[in-house]
């Protein structure tokens, strides 16, 4: 992640716009390895 957030940093990219694309992709693998866990596609309750 550290490598991802310098390569943000590096492209210009301000502290907080780095630090949310680093967020991102982190909800992007949690709920990828949720979905291979439970077998079933993601479902927003909200």
């Amino acid at each position: 992640m550290r490598e991802f957030y310098d390569k943000k940093r590096e492209e210009g990219k301000p502290y907080r716009v780095a630090v949310i694309a680093c967020v991102n992709k982190l909800l992007h693998w949690i709920f990828a390895l949720l979905k291979i866990k439970s077998n079933t596609a993601f479902q927003d309750v909200a």
